[in-house]
């Protein structure tokens, strides 16, 4: 029963990390916040987890908010109708898409992404890794055995059309454009769809034919 309700004790305590860093940020988070918001001790944290990188080492293991394989097959059946797409193009093209609709459905990893720029060093260092790993993982796994290209360097290429896909949303966090072009709506990021698709066609179907 002691075991049981130590686990409980655990999950709440995690749940309520979240609940925090969704409302205030990384800004509002720490060990006072996350007991007041647990309804528990600070020395029941410190017993249970170490301290607060150990806390949120735990509950980046744990977040259900990150980018997984399943998100993405989800949403790529969406788009595709279950037509998995076969060119690395075509396939780059439907993660960024994918990617940017599943980002601006999760306000907590935006929260993370954001902050990764410029909350301290030791409270983001935990959750940016869990998120790497995540994320490079349900990359690989989506795109199966199809073989990146050799013959230019795809990897930063996807890394800067990636990098767009991420500030756009963020950047619609607080602003209404961006260049002109509206960042709130489905339909404001149709356009921008379309433009990734373009892009994609051109960085990778293009340089892989020539």
């Amino acid at each position: 029963m002691a075991q049981r309700d130590s686990e409980v004790t655990k999950r709440n305590i995690l749940n309520a990390v979240g609940r925090v860093l969704e409302r205030d940020g990384f800004r509002g988070l720490g060990i006072n916040a996350v007991a007041k918001e647990a309804k528990v001790g600070k020395p029941l944290i410190y017993r249970y987890f170490g301290g607060m990188p150990q806390l949120l080492e735990e509950f980046g293991k744990d977040a259900d908010f990150w980018l997984g394989l399943d998100d993405m097959l989800a949403e790529a059946d969406r788009e595709t109708g279950g037509v998995h797409p076969e060119s690395f193009s075509e396939n780059l093209r439907l993660v960024l898409i994918i990617y940017a609709r599943i980002l601006r459905s999760r306000p907590m990893l935006q929260e993370v992404l954001a902050s990764e720029l410029t909350a301290p060093t030791e409270m983001v260092q935990p959750l940016a890794t869990a998120r790497r790993d995540r994320a490079r993982e349900a990359l690989l796994d989506f795109m199966g055995d199809i073989e990146w290209p050799q013959d230019f360097d795809a990897s930063a290429t996807f890394a800067i059309l990636l990098a767009g896909v991420q500030y756009l949303t963020l950047r619609g966090r607080v602003s209404e454009h961006y260049w002109g072009v509206p960042l709130k709506t489905d339909e404001d990021w149709a356009r921008f769809e379309q433009a990734i698709g373009r892009i994609a066609d051109l960085a990778f179907a293009s340089t892989q034919e020539a």
